[in-house]
């Protein structure tokens, strides 16, 4: 009886896919039966591995368009498992060291790190991380498509590069869905990554 062909759901679900009909061996079966459980374990794994993400843009008191954008990406990001903070929360105001060296030194320790440019002069800010080698690559910058003229924009255009940081444009301040879209996709690929590269070293 061991040697018998069976059908199993696996079988039955490979045939309503057009895949051929090969039924299993009750041994075959009995194994197959026993690593679909292991291929979801090892998933859920993933699923609990949290990435470092780290939030520049308007602040949270301002009355730009994008703050509401700011604090949704947040709260979507916790509630997917990852640790996502925004920059004011971890600079300490009472250290003797600038505001700029307290994100530069936030920025080295995290594993995304996502730009939501509200002003010119915050652009400019970005186009100074951008151009830096150490955290450069991890630097996900969405521009409003309405404002891409001047030095800063074009210097960002000029040094986007898969080696360097990304720059992803979105039509308005009130249709910026692609930020959390692309973020939320950015820290998926990045959390699979963390998974995958375990079995490298």
């Amino acid at each position: 009886m061991g040697k018998d062909i069976i059908r199993g759901a696996d079988v039955i679900k490979s045939t309503m896919m057009g895949l051929p009909d090969a039924p299993l061996t009750e041994e075959a079966a009995q194994l197959l039966a026993r690593i679909r459980p292991r291929i979801h374990t090892v998933l859920s794994e993933v699923r609990r591995i949290p990435v470092a993400v780290l939030l520049w843009g308007p602040g949270i008191e301002s009355n730009s368009p994008l703050t509401p954008v700011r604090l949704q990406l947040r709260t979507k990001l916790r509630e997917e498992g990852h640790a996502a903070v925004y920059s004011e929360e971890i600079s300490d105001p009472a250290q003797p060291y600038s505001v700029r060296l307290q994100q530069l030194a936030q920025a080295q320790e995290f594993d995304l790190i996502v730009s939501i440019p509200c002003t010119a002069g915050s652009i400019g800010e970005v186009h100074d991380f951008a151009a830096d080698r150490r955290v450069r690559g991890k630097l996900l910058v969405f521009l409003n498509s309405q404002y891409l003229s001047g030095y800063s924009p074009q210097s960002l255009e000029a040094i986007s590069t898969v080696l360097s940081c990304q720059v992803i444009h979105y039509p308005n301040e009130h249709e910026a869905t692609i930020i959390e879209d692309k973020t939320l996709s950015e820290a998926q690929k990045i959390r699979e990554m963390k998974y995958i590269l375990m079995g490298r070293y």
